[in-house]
């Protein structure tokens, strides 16, 4: 019942000084008969883990020692429902569904408190169809406060509905037609602020053969008057990737950024963005576009292959806004390459008698781009890590990026096996970083999941270690 405690010593690399974290590991949760877990972070002082059996779903509570507490069965009006997602705030969580029943599509809600315990239970969407049945997805704004679930009623229309979870209050529920778009190819973003305001990012033209004609059109969606106000980017000639849209709660602007390439999308030239005020939105918007530097390409290549003026496999995997109105650019090289089995054996070939294909995953440097509130690159800098593994969906790979205060950390498994050492990089706003080793799994039967892990705190992130079918629930805290 109570968890084990590891202490680490973690070894500064560039010199003599350490720092101390501690480990503490929960009990094992048996997941061969699950079939999916959600991670919820702290809930009040308790740690909240959900599970879904498919047709039977469970709370697990474990206090803030990620010590054992109680097991809670979740109970709804159908034995299968379709879990949209958990959202938790401050000492409530509130659980997403969605089912049929009797030709009706429905979307519902439960609420419980910091000890598991029910308190309210709200139909939130109720639809006559016998034909199809909805898919629902979900967006929590950054603070938690206000949630938006969003459905396509068709190639040409989306249902938002906005809901203030503080209130336990439906704030808006409109179907906008799109004709100009066929949502199912071109809508790339949905997004929802702490305020309640509506952004949504749909795209056109982005192939080889129609780049000359390439836009992306911004939409914001007033909270209140539901009046859609529409601002596009000029792509012309580009094709670019990883299109996305973050938005400033702090410094209230919206950015669009991507990657750009030439001739195919494997092959990045740069990075562009389009930093906007959405209160001085104008119906056209010209974005930023900007090669990498040599610098970057001198790192990534070295000095030999100094006349690349590209990088291939990267993606943009996420931006953290600076206290000034900067943001930083963070990708990292994702490379996946497909192999088939052609020998007698095991899952040579599947049901459908296709040819099983197994995969090798590379997870290599992460690169940063830390650009100033004028729109003027402050500086780049390339965090070298070379992770591979094969026929695990990659889901050891990458890295966590936990936010401090001061300091920006990086954390990832130096090698994909069962015995590894976490290392990270600790970056400050100027650029200036260090590698550390933070522990070593040798001989804990720990295999860390980094890229879902939950940050806790300023000094604290749950990591999920998943070996085989057993579960561990991992804080880390510094």
């Amino acid at each position: 019942m109570y968890s084990k405690i590891l202490l680490f010593l973690a070894i500064l690399i560039t010199n003599s000084s350490t720092y101390g974290q501690e480990v503490r590991v929960s009990k094992d949760f048996n997941l061969k008969n699950d079939f999916a877990y959600e991670i919820l972070g702290k809930v009040d002082q308790n740690v909240v883990l959900f599970r879904d059996g498919g047709f039977d779903y469970s709370l697990e509570l474990l206090d803030d020692e990620l010590v054992y507490k109680k097991k809670t069965e979740v109970f709804f009006e159908k034995s299968k429902v379709n879990i949209i997602d958990i959202v938790s705030l401050d000492s409530l969580f509130c659980i997403y569904y969605s089912y049929k029943n009797e030709g009706s599509n429905f979307l519902a809600s439960r609420t419980f408190n910091s000890k598991l315990e029910p308190i309210d239970s709200t139909s939130l969407f109720v639809e006559k169809s016998r034909l199809q049945k909805r898919n629902f997805n979900l967006i929590a704004s950054e603070d938690k406060s206000k949630v938006l679930i969003y459905s396509l009623t068709n190639s040409k229309m989306i249902n938002l509905i906005a809901i203030d979870q503080k209130k336990n209050k439906v704030l808006y529920d409109d179907e906008v037609d799109y004709g100009e778009f066929d949502l199912r190819d071109d809508l790339r973003s949905l997004l929802i602020t702490n305020s309640a305001e509506v952004y949504l990012l749909v795209e056109k033209n982005n192939r080889r053969l129609t780049k000359e004609k390439h836009f992306v059109e911004l939409n914001y969606i007033h909270p209140e008057s539901s009046d859609i106000l529409y601002s596009r980017l000029n792509l012309k000639d580009k094709l670019c990737s990883d299109v996305e849209m973050y938005y400033d709660n702090l410094n209230r602007n919206i950015l669009i950024a991507g990657l750009f390439h030439d001739k195919n999308k494997i092959s990045s030239k740069g990075y562009f963005y389009a930093l906007l005020n959405p209160q001085n939105l104008t119906s056209k918007e010209t974005p930023v576009f900007r090669n990498y530097d040599n610098y970057i390409l001198k790192e990534v290549f070295g000095a030999k292959k100094s006349k690349e003026k590209s990088l291939q496999y990267y993606k943009l995997k996420d931006v953290v806004f600076r206290n000034d109105g900067g943001f930083l650019l963070i990708t990292e090289m994702n490379k996946e390459l497909a192999r088939r089995n052609y020998y007698n054996g095991y899952n040579r070939f599947t049901n459908d008698n296709i040819a099983a294909v197994w995969k090798d995953f590379y997870n290599e440097n992460i690169i940063l781009f830390a650009v100033k509130p004028n729109g003027k690159q402050h500086w780049s800098k390339v965090l070298h890590k070379k992770q591979f593994s094969q026929d695990d969906d990659n889901i050891y790979g990458s890295f966590f990026a936990f936010q401090t205060p001061s300091r920006l950390r990086f954390l990832y498994n130096d090698e994909i096996k069962k015995n590894s050492l976490v290392s990270e990089y600790v970056i400050d706003p100027l650029g200036d970083f260090e590698r550390n080793a933070v522990l070593s799994t040798d001989y804990q039967n720990l295999r860390l999941r980094f890229k879902d892990a939950v940050q806790l705190s300023s000094n604290e992130i749950l990591v999920p270690s998943q070996r085989n079918y057993t579960l561990n629930l991992v804080k880390i805290s510094y």
